[in-house]
């Protein structure tokens, strides 16, 4: 899915702490007895670009930050605690109507705590209880890549696994005005109700902006929408990031600045958008997924299409700043969520609902 793109996108977000925040260092207070048992993670990044007055070297400061895995985490965990409690026979059926002959069809999420020992060959119809994407390819040992997309679960499809690369990146979300403050707790143990262990200290953050950035390619509208859902849960409060979530922290709240979905190998006709090599034509009506150019193969949704948005408003653009391709951009919260509910039919589809 690599060796051409059809579709790329990248979402331009900006994370708030609602409440305290802490993301652990994976090293923290040692013998120096003034910083706190649990450091918030740290690491140096330019602050800003240089400008032409600027004599000294580009301005690399050290400050807290999101890390681009720890939030990638949070945000596949959330995508597959919502299959797990959607898939079901429906999906299977109307699945394996698209499959290949003699293909199965793979459960929305694997499960992540499956271990090679343990595991057991997959059968149709089963659950994300028996198949794990990743130890099934590493027995299969198989080079062709449609297999390897076709037979992998939907998130994994999404976020990849030893055998497959995954189509959508975090990028690390470094600190802008943060403020941080220094908790203290214990440990109480669960039978006698004393403190097991402590007191301790940790460095949380409660104010400040984290902007970072999500991009992908080739994904579907359905997988779009999953991720969409799974942010919306992180911005209205549903997850939290980072360390003792039952204990009230990592709360966040989350600005979705822009959406920005390109299409490099298209280019628009007589109001439609077209591919340069003339094979297929989507009207401008629509917003096309990866399903609606690619190789059927893979399997995906032939119809990959659903209305595009028209409150607020939405259109294609010509990417002249690249001077090809085909450009959609939604600015502001709004025009990003407008999107992403655009995208449920196809995600329902994907339901077979």
């Amino acid at each position: 899915m690599h060796k051409a793109t059809f579709i790329e996108g990248t979402l331009q977000l900006t994370i708030q702490p609602n409440g305290p925040v802490l993301v652990k260092a994976g090293e923290s207070g040692g013998a120096d007895p003034t910083l706190p048992d649990m450091e918030f993670v740290r690491t140096k990044f330019r602050a800003a670009e240089p400008t032409e007055s600027d004599d000294a070297l580009p301005h690399i400061k050290g400050g807290v930050y999101i890390p681009g895995p720890s939030l990638k985490g949070v945000i596949r965990v959330q995508c597959e605690r919502i299959c797990r409690s959607l898939d079901g026979p429906e999906r299977y059926e109307k699945a394996q109507a698209r499959a290949p002959d003699g293909d199965f069809i793979p459960p929305l999420a694997d499960n992540s705590l499956l271990e090679d020992k343990d595991y057991q060959e997959y059968e149709k119809g089963g659950n994300d209880l028996k198949f794990s994407s990743g130890i099934y390819f590493n027995r299969l040992k198989s080079k062709d890549t449609a297999l390897i997309y076709r037979r992998s679960s939907f998130v994994s499809q999404m976020f990849g696994h030893t055998s497959l690369a995954g189509r959508i990146r975090f990028a690390d979300a470094y600190g802008k005005g943060v403020v941080t403050e220094e908790r203290n707790g214990v440990a109480i143990d669960r039978v006698y109700g004393s403190v097991a262990v402590g007191p301790f200290n940790y460095e949380t953050v409660v104010a400040g902006s984290f902007p970072t950035r999500i991009d992908f390619k080739n994904v579907t509208l359905a997988q779009l929408g999953l991720l969409g859902l799974a942010l919306r849960d992180l911005a209205d409060g549903r997850i939290g990031i980072g360390f003792g979530k039952s204990r009230g922290l990592g709360r966040v709240k989350v600005a979705f600045d822009s959406l920005t979905l390109r299409y490099p190998v298209c280019e628009l006709q007589d109001g439609k958008l077209r591919l340069l090599n003339g094979m297929k034509t989507i009207e401008t009506t629509k917003l096309a997924g990866v399903g609606a150019f690619a190789d059927r193969a893979y399997s995906m949704p032939e119809n990959d299409l659903v209305d595009l948005p028209t409150n607020p408003a939405l259109a294609y653009e010509d990417d002249y700043e690249r001077g090809i391709g085909v450009t959609l951009d939604a600015k502001g919260d709004t025009q990003v969520r407008a999107i992403w509910k655009a995208c449920m039919p196809a995600w329902k589809r994907e339901l077979g609902l």
